[in-house]
């Protein structure tokens, strides 16, 4: 007789360690309405009547506002100028108006100043810094801003702003003129104007961006051209997990390296449908936030008895995760090289709403880095949604050729 199968869980509740700001909502009183009719007024509301073509003008315009508002902007994520030339000339348009935030390369601001053509407007904002010494080489000279460029670099097209530091860059976008500019793009280079190219600095970046260029009614903006080589690998790794389940995507292995894959699901009958598209017999795996431990269970029949539940203390703590692995399974081997864990489920309370972002992508490093699985599903509207809009241009490009 074989060994039984177990399933090991620990009900508990998780925790995370976010806040979650508090607000109320007051309502006014609805007036009551008599039930007389006006003097001169009759009650026509059982009749058909025909409206006239000013009203359903008017609804159109309503409805097309509505769609702007929820129109959603790319996240472009590039390793390299040369990916961003490329990126400039599909997605912006003759006539825009686009900010560039690391104006030191002229490749990519002479791309930009050339795809919003005359009619156009560029706003090239870097921080303070000495210009090129021409005597260190030609070569690293002619691909820098160089003195005097604020004057003859396309004068009736684009504006230099420089800035003291890197946090300014909200006044030199938003807070220089009245009433605010709008951006139809926006391209940045993190590491030149952060002087860091860390994925959580350009996520905050991108979404204060967004948010301030937003208009009362609308988003114009459609593009957010991001050279970072961190937003790139994080590009390449996440997953919106209906693509997994219906096919358009798959998870391939060797990827993205040594790092772990992320599939965003949104609702507990998603997230479980991933399960035969991302665990294997076999596998080691561990859910983090069991709670009654049902989808515990649904893991571990994919497994053939590889599964463990865990519900205390929060996610971050991935050593006592770590530790679990061994009192639970011994040392049973994960398929996966080098892993404590094949697969990470996770689905925590507080991170499953469309708030709570960067906690969710830091918790999904946290746990890449010190368990690394071959892959996380995490029950997550914010992480869907990000995996949504955020788009590896290398693959965008390689797509274009094999089209071409």
């Amino acid at each position: 007789m074989g060994p039984k199968r177990s399933i090991a869980r620990i009900f508990f509740h998780a925790v995370p360690l976010v806040s979650v700001p508090l607000c109320s909502a007051f309502s006014q009183p609805k007036p009551s309405h008599a039930s007389q009719e006006s003097p001169g007024i009759a009650d026509h509301s059982h009749q058909n009547i025909d409206l006239p073509a000013s009203f359903h003008a008017a609804q159109l315009t309503r409805r097309k506002k509505r769609r702007k508002q929820t129109s959603v902007t790319k996240w472009i994520a590039c390793s390299s100028t040369t990916e961003v030339a490329r990126a400039i000339d599909k997605y912006i348009n003759e006539g825009d108006t686009v900010a560039e935030l690391g104006s030191q390369l002229r490749d990519s601001s002479m791309a930009l100043c050339q795809a919003v053509g005359a009619t156009g407007k560029a706003l090239l904002v870097d921080v303070e810094r000495k210009f090129p010494n021409e005597k260190k080489g030609q070569e690293r000279t002619s691909a820098m801003r160089r003195e005097g460029d604020e004057v003859d670099f396309f004068p009736d097209r684009a504006e230099f702003v420089e800035t003291s530091s890197f946090q300014l860059w909200r006044e030199a976008l938003f807070l220089r003129e009245y009433p605010k500019p709008q951006y139809d793009a926006l391209v940045v280079d993190m590491s030149t104007v952060a002087g860091n190219d860390l994925d959580l600095t350009c996520i905050s970046l991108v979404r204060e961006f967004i948010a301030l260029n937003r208009g009362e009614e609308d988003n114009i903006c459609r593009a957010v051209i991001v050279k970072s080589g961190s937003l790139q690998n994080l590009a390449r790794r996440l997953h919106h997990a209906q693509r997994i389940i219906t096919g358009a995507q798959t998870l391939e292995e060797g990827k993205v390296g040594c790092h772990s894959s992320i599939i965003g699901a949104v609702g507990v009958k998603q997230y479980r449908e991933t399960i035969p598209f991302v665990v294997k017999e076999g596998d080691v795996c561990i859910e983090v936030g069991s709670h009654l431990g049902t989808t515990t269970t649904e893991i571990d029949k994919a497994a053939n008895g590889g599964s463990m539940g865990e519900s205390r203390g929060d996610g971050f703590r991935t050593g006592e995760l770590a530790r679990m692995k061994t009192k639970h399974f011994g040392n049973r081997a994960c398929a996966t090289t080098n892993a404590t864990y094949d697969v990470v489920y996770v689905d925590i309370g507080g991170l499953s709403g469309s708030e709570g972002l960067l906690e969710a992508v830091s918790l999904m490093a946290s746990i890449s880095n010190s368990l690394e699985p071959r892959c996380i599903v995490i029950k997550s509207l914010c992480i869907r949604q990000l995996s949504s809009c955020l788009i590896p241009f290398s693959e965008v490009w390689q797509k274009d050729r094999s089209n071409a």
